[in-house]
């Protein structure tokens, strides 16, 4: 959003006074986000949004097992998504793959990259169809590759899963047909894949998200949000409206999906989703009823800082169709500096 405090100040002077832009730069977070490649050409080993991944000989694409209680799962969705989850457990369907991130691009941006392996490759995987009703750890795999280049090939996706995208694609179709819409592209997103777009990666200063751990950290630019309703604190309805406004300036318009990032800090749909991170580890259960928010909250507040957002993908940008929502790939920070990637907790947010 912002290359350097300089150009923060810069874009902030027609919103802000020059103390309060100074409360916001010194609150700023590095972060990594995902810009089309300017050529859009698909790179061997290279980072991308979609589509499948590069692989080296031995390492198959992961498969979800198929939870121990798949009706716990089932249960929290309406009966609709609920018999959708059923039956897709019972396929045993491969993960959708959702992005490609080539670590030497990254750790070359500096800042935010540095706590990240410096070489190989990060592939995320994500179960996009149960996942939203199963905050966790299963819903997700992260897989650190560090094969050499040369050894890697473009994969197909499984048969299995690929049928399950055509006919999806086909029931699209269908009702589009009916209701006289367009027909979907042929490599239209589902909830099992996404188009393949070739992305770079560019290195930028963020400001942290109302109620964010970062927001939290900087007690100054806490208080002069504030907690007021819309309307009621002119700080505050500038930093949402103007700052939201500055991410579509520094996307464009033929780019929106300004929720796709890598570091920094997260951008919530609701809560911070280490809040929820924090919850399922600690806890096993998905939610704490009222009781059990208060008598913990202290405990959850304090642990939440242990938490480092690795993925941030805006499932309609991922989808590039009607997708909704946002899915937040999270890791202790001990964690990812003992590259304990199959400790990722995923957590699926929507407004």
């Amino acid at each position: 959003m912002f290359d350097s405090p300089d150009d923060a100040y810069r874009q902030l002077a027609n919103a802000f006074t020059r103390p309060q832009a100074e409360i916001i730069v010194e609150a700023l977070v590095p972060t990594l986000v995902f810009q089309p490649k300017a050529d859009g050409a698909l790179v061997l080993g290279g980072t991308r949004i979609g589509g499948t991944p590069d692989l080296p000989p031995g390492l198959a694409w992961p498969r979800r097992a198929a939870p121990a209680d798949i009706e716990a799962v089932a249960r929290r969705a309406n009966a609709d998504s609920a018999k959708e989850i059923r039956e897709h457990f019972q396929k045993r369907l491969p993960y959708a793959f959702f992005a490609q991130v080539d670590l030497a691009e990254a750790r070359g941006q500096g800042g935010a990259a540095g706590d990240l392996p410096e070489t190989g490759r990060l592939l995320f995987f994500y179960d996009l169809a149960a996942g939203p009703w199963d905050t966790g750890t299963e819903a997700v795999r992260v897989i650190w590759d560090q094969s050499p280049r040369e050894s890697l090939t473009a994969q197909a996706m499984p048969a299995d899963l690929a049928a399950v995208v055509e006919a999806h694609r086909a029931e699209i179709a269908a009702i589009n047909a009916k209701y006289n819409l367009p027909k979907p592209r042929p490599d239209a997103g589902t909830s099992y894949s996404g188009p393949a777009r070739a992305m770079t990666l560019r290195a930028t200063l963020r400001p942290p998200a109302g109620y964010s751990v970062e927001m939290e950290a900087s007690p100054t630019l806490k208080a002069v949000y504030g907690h007021q309703p819309m309307g009621e604190n002119p700080f505050r309805d500038a930093y949402n409206d103007r700052l939201s406004r500055a991410f579509d300036k520094f996307y464009g318009e033929a780019n929106p999906g300004r929720r796709n990032q890598l570091l920094g800090s997260p951008l919530p749909e609701q809560d911070d989703p280490r809040y929820d991170a924090e919850v399922v580890t600690r806890f096993g259960i998905q939610h704490l009823d009222e009781a059990q928010r208060k008598a913990h909250r202290d405990e959850i507040v304090a642990a939440e800082k242990n938490w480092r957002l690795l993925l941030q993908i805006d499932v309609g940008d991922f989808m590039q169709g009607d997708g909704q929502g946002t899915v937040y790939v999270l890791i202790r920070a001990s964690d990812l500096a003992e590259r304990r990637f199959d400790r990722v907790v995923a957590v699926y947010q929507q407004t």
